[in-house]
């Protein structure tokens, strides 16, 4: 089974999602209103917009940069986004002006042999928020990072696809990576395979150290 490597630099933009609002009225003219989160890349003929969604609950908003986005992203990719609304052209959508942009760790949900679950790594790591939204998992967290690259994977035992829960684990790797610092790292996964079978709850695993519980639970629409 494949691993995707994660990317070991840090993300600035820590506090996810959220919005900076200035103090004065004065700084407020200067510096507007930003938000910060992960977003869904979409391309057409070179061009790109993003769809976002505050909640699972909201609908999903269509963000139009007011210039060309710099990078090489692709259709479907799910990155970090810093940005600042410019117009609004009806309900549901916005032209924005971005101010930062991050490429992120994202996979899909991969099913595994019951017998190879046990071989599955299964270090620990510092978890600060989990949350869906639509079709993805989404994870802040934090990793013990010195030099060599760390994976992680989101998985669910073949034998448990059954009964009305889809139970996945986080499943992280230290690569044997000797201690170093703590860095912050964002995870997005697309569970839309199976988010449309008749499951009502979903169920997540994961071997966090801050705190004594393992196991968070989202309805499923």
């Amino acid at each position: 089974m494949k691993h995707r490597k994660l990317r070991t630099w840090p993300i600035l933009l820590l506090l996810l999602p959220f919005v900076i609002t200035a103090c004065g009225d004065k700084e407020e003219d200067i510096y507007g209103i930003f938000y910060a989160d992960i977003v869904t890349c979409h391309t057409t003929n070179g061009n790109i917009c993003f769809s976002y969604q505050a909640t699972d609950a909201a609908p999903a908003d269509t963000l139009y940069p007011v210039s060309t986005v710099s990078g090489n992203f692709g259709n479907g990719e799910r990155i970090l986004l810093q940005f600042r609304p410019i117009e609004q052209l009806d309900e549901h959508r916005k032209r924005i002006e971005i101010q930062a942009l991050s490429a992120i760790h994202f996979d899909t949900l991969r099913v595994v042999a019951h017998d190879k679950m046990p071989q599955l790594p299964d270090d620990t790591l510092y978890l600060q928020s989990v949350w869906k939204t639509g079709d993805f998992l989404n994870l802040r967290y934090r990793i013990d990072y010195h030099s060599r690259p760390h994976s992680i994977m989101l998985v669910a035992d073949e034998d448990e696809l059954s009964g009305d829960t889809l139970k996945v684990e986080l499943r992280h790797s230290r690569n044997d990576d000797p201690e170093g610092h703590w860095s912050n790292l964002y995870s997005s996964f697309n569970i839309e395979a199976y988010r449309k079978r008749p499951y009502t709850t979903l169920q997540l695993y994961v071997n966090q150290v801050n705190f004594n519980y393992k196991y968070y639970y989202f309805k499923l629409n």
